[in-house]
């Protein structure tokens, strides 16, 4: 295996009688989202999961954390891998999962077109690959069997209703965004640019810049346009919620108050749900780590046993603002 920093293995041994009973065992054990038979024991189906980088984002590691639990709940054979971010890690590590000789494979790419090569050797291998959370290239989905997560568009169509709305209808904005040339960066801000221009057209948006995901490099980001554009700054949009707490300490830092400027975000994390409560944060969207962790495992045990599923199965991911903040449960990333 190649060097990854976290790596989580659970082998959950059941040995069950053969023959017959071996088949009435499996028909009890399925579980009732299956959709259908059981064709061996779930304790024989081998997945295996990497995960983008649970080391640099809260909503990552929390669906890491609930791919291991969960799969050790199913009584499932499943290996869930950390690549760092590094899309070259991950390549290797589908290759081994392909040497292995599992059932499924559940990718959360690192790279939009990097890894078609690698998923492409599982698919010619008779693995199932699915995505998970993000899609990858174009070139590559004719060899996905199904991708599973949030719609990062509607989410971004959300944002920036929220914002525009917040504005009503006109100010300047400042973007942060997540990582050059993935898949979520490009819809999250090629559907936010849209519906701004379309249903928005005077809100300006002065700059836009990458953070890569990173709490950190957010609040720089933010400090550098607090520092050119001062307080013709009205409002923030940043890709995801770990990112606009970044924007939001920035904010603090500068002697701002609570509503001064209008933060929008995609994918709300525990804290930024502090922040609706408190008038920091204007608005974001629910989109639960457990529930796109868990979809992409059931999608994955269902392939693994023959029955049919959805190219595209989707979580639900509506506004969340201080007028309903309180009808939805904190995040617990």
């Amino acid at each position: 295996m190649n060097s990854i920093k976290t790596t989580s293995v659970i082998s959950i041994a059941g040995l069950l009688c053969a023959g017959l009973l071996a088949s009435a065992v499996q028909a009890a054990n399925a579980p009732d989202w299956l959709g259908g038979k059981l064709t061996k024991p779930l304790s024989e189906t081998r997945i295996g999961i990497t995960v983008l980088y649970p080391g640099s984002n809260a909503y990552q590691a929390k669906y890491a954390e609930t791919a291991v639990s969960y799969a050790k709940e199913l009584g499932i054979d499943a290996t869930v891998m950390d690549p760092q971010g590094d899309p070259a890690v991950q390549f290797n590590q589908i290759e081994d999962m392909v040497s292995q000789n599992l059932d499924v494979i559940v990718l959360w790419p690192t790279s939009q077109n990097a890894l078609i090569p690698a998923v492409r050797q599982a698919a010619r291998a008779g693995i199932p690959v699915i995505t998970s959370n993000s899609p990858i290239g174009e070139a590559g989905r004719r060899y996905i069997k199904a991708h599973t997560g949030p719609d990062d568009c509607a989410q971004a169509e959300q944002a920036a209703e929220m914002l525009g709305d917040s504005l009503n209808g006109k100010g300047n904005i400042v973007v942060v965004e997540g990582t050059p040339g993935y898949s979520v960066s490009i819809l999250r801000k090629n559907c936010f640019l849209d519906k701004i221009e379309d249903s928005y057209p005077n809100v300006n948006i002065l700059a836009s810049q990458s953070a890569d995901w990173n709490r950190e490099k957010a609040q720089t980001v933010m400090e550098t346009f607090l520092t050119k554009f001062g307080n013709d700054i009205d409002g923030v949009y940043a890709f995801d919620d770990g990112m606009g707490l970044g924007v939001i300490s920035a904010l603090q830092a500068k002697g701002k108050k609570p509503g001064d400027v209008k933060v929008v975000t995609c994918n709300l994390f525990g804290e930024g749900w502090d922040a609706i409560k408190t008038g920091w944060e204007t608005g974001s969207n629910k989109q639960s780590a457990e529930d796109d962790a868990i979809l992409a495992i059931q999608t994955a045990v269902k392939i693994a046993h023959g029955i049919d599923v959805p190219v595209l199965a989707q979580i639900e991911t509506p506004k969340i603002q201080a007028n309903n903040v309180n009808q939805f449960e904190r995040p617990s990333w």
